[in-house]
């Protein structure tokens, strides 16, 4: 028995090594230092407990589904084996097992003994990690207690909808009247949960935006925990805020959720339009914007593509479209192609998009590369996209306090950057993967340059190439003389060796990142070589376990001193 409990409990860390579970393993070693901060639901095991071998695939599938959206929260997942780590489990109260707590900055504060099935878990683990994580909503404010309804039976209700927002009050949406409703405007959205600290801290901002959107704006809720709607748009955080210019045509929101904030956001969208230019609007434009875009088609084009333009010039609400017919203005464009949709960065770099219109999808990831100005300075807003997106960064990390210094490496960016795309355009494609160039505030962002590049105060300002995908970054050329703001052609060939290959980088993780990189790194390509070659792995698993098995079960030099001989 005792042989067989071996073989099983090695055979289950194989395969949960190999799958890469995301559940967290704590022990004697790690377990209140790991606990000290976020909130920790932590199962309490034993490997021959019949009720744990139930509860675990359930733990792995709630870490790996909702371990992404929980930590975010700085709500982890754990599991600490008892028979292992037995004095954890007895200073905590480990009566049996599974025991699962939710432990609060180092505070055990409840022990769960609801349903261990997924749903019942999940919701569990949503609801705690919004209420502790939020502050509570301020007592001064009143949240409004009646519901507006609209009753879609009703006439002269929906005659009143024509203008929109009538009544300046915020309309909850059902999924018997949401299509229709939709179909009158522009809505801008809050689907929520009730139970969720951010929305009930939202939810007097949101009465209040209903009332200055009046007459502008349709403004709406959906309450998730009642309504499909929110499966149906796929709506995994509460609240997510949306902007529906119909069922098709939705804008995610992201920003501040100040009522300023929001109230611009909604009100600058219902203004965009795309304006029809001729080739001598091209200066006056170029004067007054940093990025534009212009979509040149003729009589033939089909409508459909204009409509195409239309939704994408919302969605891109902070970047100026413009159309043209005009074939002057497309000769100095160098277009050659209708329709072409046509991107230009400070008077400089006119590029032309993919071909294929149709496809709303490609054409939308190319705004999105090409949205930002030659030379983007990194803010709260943008970050995410510039330093954790799929292509290199040229990053010039600068101290705008030095207003010298800080305008002599801005214009040296620039310069490189021109020389770069015109390069590229020559080409006609990128050599490999696509880069931006962007500078970043040293001052402001001194910790994560710090955390991330090593960099302190004193070694501003620099250039590095960051490579968010790789968790790298290079900040040396091939012969090993560092980057600098001097050096044009050093630094555009180092970006060159860096999507080649021939640069040496350095991580952007620390050590326990890197550790933990490489095991889950390992992990999943061992899941893919046993999806990819199912019938050798099997052999391979069933060989190991025999060897394994035999081992455990051969008698030793103890069992024959105990007769074992004798029952051969």
């Amino acid at each position: 028995m005792k042989f067989k409990l071996l073989f099983t409990i090695l055979m289950s860390i194989l395969v949960a090594e190999v799958l890469g579970s995301k559940v967290i393993t704590l022990g004697t070693k790690d377990f209140y230092k790991r606990i000290e901060t976020g909130r920790w639901f932590v199962k309490f095991y034993a490997p021959w407990c019949h009720h744990c071998k139930n509860l675990a695939p359930t733990w792995i599938k709630l870490a790996e589904e909702q371990g992404d959206y929980l930590s975010k929260k700085k709500f982890y997942i754990a599991d600490v084996d008892c028979t292992l780590d037995g004095d954890v489990c007895d200073k905590n109260g480990v009566g049996g097992y599974p025991s699962l707590f939710l432990f609060d900055n180092g505070k055990k504060i409840l022990s769960y003994e609801k349903g261990r099935s997924l749903e019942p878990l999940i919701k569990f683990c949503r609801e705690k990690a919004e209420e502790l994580y939020i502050e509570p909503t301020p007592e001064n404010v009143i949240i409004p207690e009646e519901d507006i309804e609209i009753d879609l039976k009703s006439h002269e209700i929906n005659n009143s909808l024509v203008l929109p927002n009538p009544i300046g009050k915020v309309i909850t949406l059902t999924n018997s009247n949401f299509d229709e409703l939709i179909s009158s405007g522009t809505w801008f959205i809050k689907f929520y949960a009730p139970w969720c600290g951010h929305c009930q801290k939202l939810a007097p901002t949101w009465e209040e935006l209903g009332k200055v959107l009046k007459n502008k704006v349709n403004v709406g809720k959906v309450d998730c925990t009642t309504q499909d709607l929110c499966k149906r748009f796929r709506i995994d955080g509460y609240p997510t805020l949306k902007l529906f210019q119909s069922v098709d045509d939705m804008i995610d929101y992201k920003g501040s959720r100040k009522l300023q904030s929001l109230q611009e956001f909604a009100e600058k969208i219902t203004t965009v339009r795309i304006t029809e230019i001729a080739s001598e609007d091209l200066e006056e434009i170029k004067k007054n914007n940093d990025v534009f875009f212009i979509y040149y088609h003729d009589d033939s084009t089909p409508y459909k593509i204009m409509k195409t333009m239309k939704i994408l010039s919302r969605y891109f609400f902070t970047v100026k479209f413009y159309s043209s017919k005009d074939k002057s203005l497309a000769s100095t464009l160098k277009v050659d192609k209708v329709p072409s949709l046509v991107v230009m960065k400070e008077g400089f770099y006119p590029s032309s998009s993919i071909e294929d219109f149709n496809d709303r999808m490609e054409l939308k990831k190319w705004i999105q590369a090409e949205k930002y100005p030659l030379v983007p300075f990194v803010d709260s807003e943008n970050y995410e996209d510039i330093l954790g997106g799929p292509g290199l960064v040229v990053l010039g990390i600068v101290d705008p306090n030095k207003v010298q210094t800080f305008s002599m490496n801005k214009d040296f960016m620039k310069e490189v950057a021109r020389i770069y795309y015109q390069q590229i355009k020559e080409r006609g494609s990128e050599d490999g993967r696509g880069v931006i160039f962007a500078l970043l505030d040293g001052n402001k962002w001194a910790d994560y340059v710090y955390g991330v590049y090593g960099l302190k105060q004193n070694d501003l300002p620099t250039v590095i190439i960051s490579d968010p995908k790789a968790n790298k970054y290079y900040d040396a050329s091939r012969s090993g003389e560092k980057i600098t703001f001097e050096n044009k052609k050093q630094l555009l060939e180092s970006v060159h060796d860096s999507k080649t290959g021939y640069l040496t980088g350095k991580s952007t993780l620390g050590i326990i990142e890197k550790t933990f990189d490489n095991v889950f790194s390992l992990g999943f390509q061992a899941q893919e070589t046993i999806f990819n070659h199912p019938l050798i792995s099997l052999s391979f698993f069933v060989l190991i376990g025999g060897i394994l098995w035999r081992y455990c079960s051969a008698p030793t030099r103890a069992d024959f001193e105990r007769g074992y001989d004798k029952f051969e």
